[in-house]
């Protein structure tokens, strides 16, 4: 045999797991071991050499490199900027706690894009367990120039550090097609040959297009990329165990009487990973979050105990007595049922309608006919609510933190209506 065919043979023997003791004269190579990738979908976003009104592209890139949904949080010298990408929901957030936002956020998207500020977010971002950078840059000399830059960063840092690198895709934006293709063949081929690097195209975006933000909101404070990545971690764990807490069945479609509304679909459910630690800048709140997860009741005492500006009445519907009754100031009756009981909402609105003027001698302080009446359907799960928008009902979102029932509103008056 010779000696080609003898180092194939070894070769071979170590592929397929050998585990035979080698030679006292061979040399043995060690590979860097990397920690397993944590199962999430976060995603460091780097700024590289960006045409005017960086972050608008920046948000721009954010909405379109994943499918579905997305939080952006960008970390400023003074606090952090957040907001939801091409998802529903007011513009302005309500929330005037970070630990609580997140919460929300989790429940509603999959994607996070994590933009670091400090002028050492390159070398921050390659110590962590990440599987993807992605790095947002123009297509003109001085961008290309600037983006290999934060290629060789990242990876430098990462070996100096006994890390595999992760991978660096390039997002190229305000650039025609052909400028991008020779941008990237730039930087991947100098990646390639000095640092062993590949890296991969993740998008080309010529012009800025029009972006649905919602749940923008500002939350002071000092923060760092890794503590960013725990508190959502342990935002995701909180709500998946939520999920897995109290299994929601897909709901039927309403009865149509004079708006049809589709079947929702039933969201599945995902397993985050867990994290160790608590997130301290967020707030006391945050790290009871990930102590005690949140477990979401099917069945509180009361929904609209819980529904700010509502009060229940005592009102049932004599077919379903899973059916909430309540009002408001205005003297609106609101229907309320959990998604399970959906195809019920209808026939107890009707109900309710031609039975106003007795029900009004019950409660006076209903308004005069027509009776004025809300439908709402409670969710535990915010996925679930995603094609019930523009349905004419309201949407909302029901969960437990601490022994304490927390309502989010999911739609508005914009996507209230059909």
């Amino acid at each position: 045999m010779s000696e080609f065919d003898e180092r194939f043979d070894h070769l071979t023997s170590l592929f397929l797991g050998d585990t035979s003791a080698a030679d006292a004269n061979e040399m043995c190579f060690e590979p860097v071991k990397q920690a397993p990738l944590r199962e999430s979908l976060i995603t460091p976003l780097l700024a590289g050499n960006l045409p005017v009104m960086a972050h608008p592209w920046l948000t721009h890139v954010s909405a379109r490199l994943r499918e579905g949904p997305a939080a952006l949080l960008r970390i400023n010298a003074d606090g952090i900027q957040c907001s939801l990408l091409e998802t529903k929901g007011p513009a302005e957030s309500e929330d005037k706690d970070f630990a609580m936002w997140l919460l929300r956020a989790a429940a509603m998207v999959r994607h996070w894009f994590v933009i670091p500020s400090s002028a050492q977010g390159a070398e921050e971002i390659a110590v962590m367990d990440v599987e993807e950078v992605v790095i947002a840059s123009g297509g003109d000399e001085a961008a290309t120039v600037a983006a290999y830059q934060l290629v060789r960063r990242v990876v430098e840092c990462a070996r100096k550090n006994n890390r595999v690198p992760p991978l660096t895709p390039i997002a190229l934006v305000g650039c025609s097609t052909e400028s991008a293709h020779d941008a990237i063949s730039t930087i991947s081929t100098a990646a390639q040959s000095f640092l062993q690097q590949p890296v991969p195209l993740a998008g080309i975006y010529p012009k800025l297009e029009r972006t649905t933000v919602a749940q923008q909101a500002f939350f002071p404070g000092a923060f760092s990329v890794a503590d960013l990545f725990e508190a959502i971690r342990a935002a995701e764990t909180t709500v998946d165990g939520s999920r897995r807490a109290s299994p929601s069945t897909s709901a039927p479609k309403p009865a149509t009487t004079t708006t049809s509304a589709p079947k929702p679909a039933t969201a599945s459910t995902y397993t985050p990973s867990t994290s160790g630690s608590s997130f301290a800048h967020a707030g006391a709140a945050a790290g009871d979050f990930s102590k005690q997860p949140l477990q979401v009741q099917m069945r509180p005492g009361s929904y609209a105990a819980i529904i700010s500006g509502l009060w229940s009445i005592a009102l049932r519907y004599p077919n379903n007595a899973l059916i909430e009754f309540a009002t408001d100031p205005a003297g609106h009756l609101h229907v309320i049922a959990p998604v399970e009981q959906a195809a019920s909402i209808r026939q107890a609105a009707a109900w309710a309608q031609r039975n106003a003027s007795l029900i009004r001698l019950g409660f006076p302080g209903l308004a005069a006919d027509p009776l004025p009446i809300v439908e709402r359907i409670i969710f535990t799960d915010a996925t679930q609510a995603v094609d019930w928008h523009h349905c004419g009902v309201r949407l909302d979102l029901v969960i437990r933190a601490n022994e304490k029932f927390v309502h989010v509103s999911l739609n508005d008056e914009r996507t209230l209506k059909p």
